[in-house]
């Protein structure tokens, strides 16, 4: 297995790159460290350790009872250093870009619905930035506006995302450090503002969308169009080094031996481990994970609790059939239920982010794969909507939008631990019909009603699970999750 990234290594590397890339000016305060505790999922201890190594390096200043102030960007380099790094990573960043102008127009137009934005902390700001034009900084109000409004949608994983899109789109460096980004982008800078604005104030969520989707697609525009002017004037233009997109949602709580738990959990559920069989013995798990036997044993302890396996003395661990009832006493465990919500949180996310990525790869579908899943939906057991995942990711060529489906997937597989039950093979082959049904319409040229179809797969799911926890299993919780509308 890789090595584990802390929670705390993870926010001091974020706080410290937004200060250094001037997402935070010298002279700025920080984020209350309240509001780090509720982004990165954080105790205020590891906040705290974060500022005062951020101290010792010089970069801010703490006054006892006032917040951090940014003091230094000492690793800032002039512009022309700017600018080569910058090209360095010209690739890397247009991806980011692209990618999020795909989804963020999604996530935006679902936060939205039901929300207040005039009590959002930093609308009245993005309301005075519109009045008063374009400023070097002109960006911030929007940016801080568009991380309110993905906060109070319910989903923290929205967040989260857009917090990982401000890390990485180098924006301060272009409306800062770039004048041709500013003279080309910059007329008519103050739309932006103005869409948000209008956006959240408008009542149709396709007209929403589309707008939302215009102002995205003009920004990336702009920012492919600087970087390749960048490229043209810059002498000795510098090789591509590439910067590696992250986002783990599960970063910190990524343990070992809950990786253990999934991966044997998910193979119980797609019955690579059937009912009745033996599971490896702890020695060949250890050494098949790269872990101590003790993590092993930590691992199928927590799948007995669940109702999965049984270890039977001197002869190894089964895997059973599980019964309801375990599912009811993990119910009061509040971690437990914390996965349920961020399981559920994660369907929310696919439902949304799905659809764009069909409809992107659903083109570069070759003949041979589709005759490969034809036969593939012609085998009993399978479930067809794994299928249709897989290749979609396949045809991913973006690669942050690679790593949100991934890690999103990767969420979506706790659901297996729900899947053994008795409306399992109901669900399955519902879910099965439906993928059938968007597969012909991909064959006939189709291909918004391809992806709809499989977004409907995703939003057909959400709805049962979470019917499911709420009337079987008693996760009265849950019961404000919302199931994304069709626009």
């Amino acid at each position: 297995m890789k090595p584990q990234e802390t929670k705390f290594s993870f926010v001091y590397n974020e706080i410290k790159q937004s200060i250094l890339d001037g997402q935070i000016p010298q002279g700025n305060a920080l984020p209350s460290s309240r509001m780090y505790c509720e982004q990165f999922h954080v105790s205020r201890y590891t906040i705290n350790r974060v500022f005062d190594m951020l101290r010792e390096e010089g970069l801010i200043d703490i006054q006892p009872r006032l917040v951090p102030i940014v003091v230094s960007t000492k690793e800032a380099f002039n512009t022309s250093n700017a600018v080569f790094e910058v090209l360095k990573q010209k690739k890397s960043i247009l991806q980011v870009y692209q990618t999020f102008a795909l989804i963020l127009p999604s996530l935006w137009v679902f936060a939205l619905q039901g929300c207040d934005v005039e009590v959002l902390p930093h609308y009245k700001q993005a309301v005075k930035a519109l009045r008063l034009g374009h400023t070097a900084d002109g960006w911030r109000p929007s940016s801080k506006l568009g991380h309110d409004v993905l906060r109070i949608g319910g989903n923290s994983l929205f967040s989260e995302l857009y917090s990982t899109f401000c890390l990485y789109n180098k924006l301060a460096f272009f409306t800062k450090d770039c004048p041709y980004f500013s003279n080309h982008f910059f007329p008519g800078s103050a739309s932006v503002t103005g869409v948000i604005i209008d956006v959240l104030k408008g009542d149709d969520p396709l007209t929403k969308y589309n707008q939302l989707s215009n102002m995205y697609q003009k920004l990336t525009d702009s920012i492919e169009n600087t970087l390749n002017y960048l490229s043209e004037t810059t002498p000795k233009c510098p090789s591509q080094t590439g910067l590696r997109f992250s986002w783990n949602p599960m970063r910190g709580q990524d343990y070992y031996y809950s990786k253990i738990v999934d991966d044997i959990n998910l193979k119980i559920g797609l019955g690579k481990y059937p009912m009745g069989i033996f599971l490896p013995y702890e020695k060949q798990l250890a050494s098949q994970y790269d872990v101590s036997i003790s993590t092993v044993r930590k691992a199928l302890s927590e799948l007995e609790q669940r109702g999965f396996v049984k270890t039977l003395n001197g002869k190894g661990t089964i895997v059973i059939e599980p019964d309801d009832t375990k599912l009811h006493q993990l119910a009061l465990n509040t971690g437990y239920v914390e996965k349920s919500l961020r399981y559920l949180h994660a369907l929310q996310l696919m439902v949304l982010i799905i659809r764009p990525a069909a409809l992107v790869a659903a083109p570069q579908f070759t003949k041979a794969e589709l005759e490969e899943l034809a036969n593939r939906f012609t085998s009993p057991g399978s479930i067809y909507l794994a299928d249709i995942l897989k290749t979609i990711m396949k045809h991913t060529t973006l690669e942050p939008f690679y790593v949100i489906l991934s890690e999103t997937n990767h969420l979506l597989e706790w659901g297996h631990h729900f899947a053994y039950y008795p409306s399992k093979k109901r669900t399955i082959s519902y879910l099965n019909k439906q993928v059938i049904i968007a597969f012909q319409q991909l064959r006939e040229g189709n291909v918004d009603s391809f992806a709809d179809g499989i977004a409907d797969c995703y939003r057909y799911n959400l709805s049962r699970m979470k019917k499911n926890m709420i009337e079987k299993y008693k996760f009265r919780n849950v019961a404000n999750i919302r199931v994304p509308e069709k626009y």
